[in-house]
């Protein structure tokens, strides 16, 4: 076995400099400024068999589980109800672009719950607001007249969803994928309507309402951030390159 040792001189470290940088810049690749996280949950801060605190809740449908979970050990489970239940959780933000992201588990078997994100102060509300449902292995949104099929959806397995809300032009943008970072690099269905243009300026709630449910469904890992770019949860990237670079100069002799 023989042991190479490779010593760069400063000239040498120089001249490559550009094309290190140029390989560094494609392993780690820049992110936007993303926006301020307003919530993120597993539900594991949540009693199993009991309903998340402190989020708004009619119907007795709905319970944290650690029977069907993506990630650790609990998720939100959505099992059934009377039409209009729902279990949401209220929105504090002045930016009018809002992004949300989760696991979700649709058993087969029929129509799940519907997701919202709303503009109207009142939880209830099913007009001003992103309104979509899966159904028949088929994601949907309501655009004011009728569902309109958006994107497939297989039931059984977890997907990991983002939908990202424009209140200023009551649209939205939707995105899956296998985890979250093909949803993220994900083409997505743009320009998707509201359900009725949005009643006020931000996003008020994120809510999983029932109606019409035949199937259970399971959320798991839910994110809601400011802005159209995605929350950053990893390591920084410029930090990763400026250590990288770190190493190497002490390694070069600089």
């Amino acid at each position: 076995m023989f042991r190479i040792r490779c010593i760069i001189k400063s000239e040498s470290f120089l001249r490559f400099m550009p094309l290190f940088l140029f390989l560094f810049c494609l392993i780690y690749p820049q992110v936007g400024d993303a926006g301020e996280i307003l919530m993120q949950t597993g539900f594991e801060e949540f009693s199993n068999g009991k309903l998340p605190k402190d989020w708004q809740v009619r119907g007795g449908g709905f319970e944290v589980t650690n029977k069907t979970a993506k990630t650790d050990k609990n998720s939100l489970a959505i099992l059934s109800g009377a039409n209009d239940e729902y279990v949401g959780t209220a929105i504090e933000t002045d930016n009018p672009i809002i992004s949300v992201e989760f696991w979700v588990y649709i058993e087969s078997g029929g129509r799940p719950f519907n997701f919202k994100i709303a503009t109207s102060e009142n939880i209830t509300s099913n007009n001003a607001c992103v309104y979509i449902n899966w159904d028949a292995e088929k994601v949907r949104c309501f655009d004011g007249a009728a569902w309109v099929a958006i994107d497939d959806f297989k039931t059984g397995e977890w997907r990991y969803i983002r939908v990202v809300a424009n209140v200023d032009k009551s649209e939205f943008d939707f995105f899956a994928g296998d985890d979250r970072n093909r949803t993220l690099a994900d083409r997505g269905k743009t320009g998707l309507p509201f359900r009725n243009q949005a009643e006020g300026p931000v996003a008020k709630w994120v809510t999983f309402h029932v109606y019409s449910i035949a199937a259970a469904g399971y959320v798991d890992d839910l994110l809601i951030s400011e802005g159209d770019e995605p929350a950053n949860l990893a390591v920084d990237p410029a930090g990763k390159i400026a250590t990288t670079w770190g190493h190497l100069k002490r390694k070069a002799g600089f």
